[in-house]
């Protein structure tokens, strides 16, 4: 058995040597640990796919997993109907609360905010071929119902949308917002579901400008990504890493005896054309120029591969540390990437295997916690949820844990096991202002995928939501929280808003065009809210003070930048909080910015201040690299 297949069939990290090189091919190249003596492109070139196939023991064809059907009053539900009405007491004292404020118009499978209050959200046409129910409520049709859009325009301000044409397909594409505010999105389907008027999407990169609500294809990739994850580095450029040229991971089933179940799944990709097959993989990486939009070549990460067939959507996020920590498939590493080529940070070192692969199709959701700069901004990463089994599908249990991982240099990395009070797959966790994490929708059976809104290959919505306070001690961290009593299936959303709620949305498989707000705790405990009743500079840069003043409260003790970032598949790209170091005298706090755009990647903030716990309404900063006179700029390469 040579080093690949044992890499895929028992996902071995520790064979990996400390002090390595990441290697560097010509043309498509491999950038990472090479994994055969074959040509350098095993995705796309025969030869090469015939070894990765033959190192996989030649699976059998894709068989596909079983499909959930639901009920009538289970999707497609009124959008004004809200549950907490009829049952009040899910919003117990103490746990928040949850109610319903508008509809979505586009189901959220992708949601973009932006510091305007508008959101984008995207889909694909409810009524596409392909096993779609034709009778489903659409709210965007237009030209007379001769056409369904793909996409919304969501005012968060009065709840309200319109909608929003795509000409290229986004659905399943990765988004963030560029520095300068403005809407990256980039990849898309595959399919090409109605002319002209919605074409195929997956090599468009396209820019959203929020002030002049429009969007315009700027360029395309080298190679198609469909599942891709988007995120910023130090520089302020843009990393687009994996997403697949076909269909999307998982592992292969077996056909069963009984018609209404698979057996358990094989520990074999997906093949035959569809799913996972080698064929269709794109296990590479680009940097987007965050000025120009200009593309660096694809390089395909090992990592990647090794990971294969479960590395759709891989997580990416930029460590303070300066070094960018990958996760794809149940494989973590971190290393310094850039568009020629990328090397291992050997100050992190080997960091561990986790118990099962956590990217698309058996996802779960990942956090860096905040970073601190009391605690001189060590890392740490929480992903929570997930399978329960290694190699998963749509009958397997949801998983019940959650990982915690160091990933400081020189730190202890071994994986810190939790449990949760519930089974979750494709949840959601977002940053809360006080520290504390919330992680909200998903489902106890199953894994993403499905083939529009009542076919799903998960069941059973986990509606409960949960709260991780990483200042308890481990194994007291996770509480429960108010039920939002919705099922949030696959294609859901999650993400904090400027008001300190979480706004969630989503359920392509339900048909769900209900809008919710969580309201945590916090805003709901008596003590006094702070106001922001001014801020010296709302466009900063590196180690800048600022004056806050502040109004409501006697003091504040807490001051934060959130990230604003949105969400698809459990992905948050780019989402993270970093605590600021303040002085307070009266009304007022100087605070400091960052020390540097490892700690925080160029782009838009919340800032948060709190007194006791409970957080202000945000003010919206935008942080930038230097120009050459010292003033913020808009981030560029370099």
């Amino acid at each position: 058995m040579n080093k690949l297949m044992v890499l895929l069939s028992l996902g071995c990290s520790v064979c990996l040597a400390a002090n390595r090189r990441l290697q560097q091919a010509n043309g498509p190249g491999i950038v990472g640990r090479p994994v055969s003596a074959t040509s350098a492109d095993l995705v796309n070139d025969p030869t090469g796919r015939a070894h990765l196939l033959a190192a996989l023991g030649n699976p059998e064809a894709y068989v596909g997993n079983f499909p959930y059907e639901f009920a009538a009053g289970t999707y497609n539900i009124d959008p004004s109907l809200d549950p907490a009405a009829s049952n009040p007491t899910a919003n117990a004292s103490g746990v928040g609360s949850w109610r319903v404020v508008g509809n979505s118009g586009s189901i959220a499978v992708h949601a973009l905010p932006f510091t305007n209050d508008l959101l984008l959200l995207m889909a694909r046409p409810n009524n596409e071929e392909g096993d779609q129910d034709t009778a489903l409520t659409n709210y965007l049709t237009v030209d007379n119902g001769t056409q369904t859009e793909v996409a919304a325009l969501y005012n968060m301000t009065d709840n309200t949308f319109v909608p929003f044409h795509i000409p290229e397909s986004p659905f399943c594409s990765g988004h963030t917002l560029l520095p300068d505010g403005r809407g990256l999105v980039i990849g898309g389907d595959i399919i090409n579901i109605n002319g002209d008027f919605l074409k195929v999407g997956f090599q468009a990169v396209r820019v959203f400008d929020p002030t002049n609500q429009t969007i315009t294809t700027v360029g395309y990739t080298d190679r198609g990504r469909w599942y891709p994850t988007v995120m910023t580095l130090a520089d302020g450029n843009i990393l687009v890493v994996g997403g697949v040229q076909m269909e999307a991971g998982g592992w292969a089933t077996k056909p069963s005896a009984s018609s209404s179940m698979h057996a358990t799944p094989e520990c074999s990709p997906n093949l035959g054309g569809s799913m996972a097959d080698p064929y269709y993989d794109n296990p590479t990486y680009s940097v987007i120029d965050s000025t120009t939009l200009e593309q660096s070549p694809s390089l395909t990460l090992t990592i990647l591969l090794e990971a294969w067939p479960i590395n759709s959507y891989p997580y990416a996020t930029q460590l303070p540390s300066g070094s960018v920590l990958i996760i794809a498939g149940a494989q973590m590493e971190a290393m310094y990437i850039g568009a020629t080529g990328a090397t291992a940070d050997n100050s992190i070192g080997i960091l561990p295997q986790l118990p099962v692969p956590v990217n698309y199709p058996q996802y779960n959701s990942l956090a860096l916690l905040p970073v601190d700069y009391a605690n001189n901004y060590s890392a740490s990463v929480l992903l929570a949820g997930g399978s329960s089994e290694y190699c998963a599908a749509s009958m397997s249990p949801a998983g019940t844990h959650s990982f915690l991982v160091d990933v400081t240099p020189g730190a202890n990395h071994t994986v810190v096991m939790e449990d949760l009070a519930q089974p979750r797959v494709m949840g959601d966790l977002t940053l809360l202002p006080d520290g504390t994490v919330f992680l909200c929708n998903g489902a106890q059976i199953g894994i993403a995928g499905g083939a529009g809104p009542n076919r799903s290959d998960a069941n059973i919505g986990t509606t409960i939501g949960e709260i991780y306070d990483p200042k308890q001690p481990i194994g007291q961290r996770w509480t429960t929280v108010a039920d939002s009593q919705i099922w949030r299936l696959y294609h859901s959303v999650a993400f904090l808003t400027s008001n300190a709620e979480v706004l969630v949305a989503g359920s392509e498989v339900t048909a769900e065009h209900r809008v919710q707000l969580y309201t945590p705790a916090y805003l709901q405990n008596g003590r006094p809210r702070p106001v922001i009743t001014s801020v010296s500079s709302k466009s900063v840069t590196y180690s800048q003070n600022i004056s806050v003043s502040f109004s409501n409260v006697t003091s504040v003790d807490r001051a934060v930048l959130n990230r604003y970032t949105g969400a698809t598949h459990g992905n948050h790209f780019d989402q993270r909080q970093v605590v600021l170091s303040c002085a307070v005298t009266g009304n007022n706090a100087t605070c400091s910015m960052p020390p540097n755009s490892s700690v925080a990647p160029p782009g838009q903030y919340m800032l948060f201040v709190l007194y006791q716990g409970v957080p202000s309404v945000a003010e919206f900063v935008s942080l930038q690299l230097a120009t050459s006179s010292g003033t913020p700029g808009v981030a560029s390469s370099g």
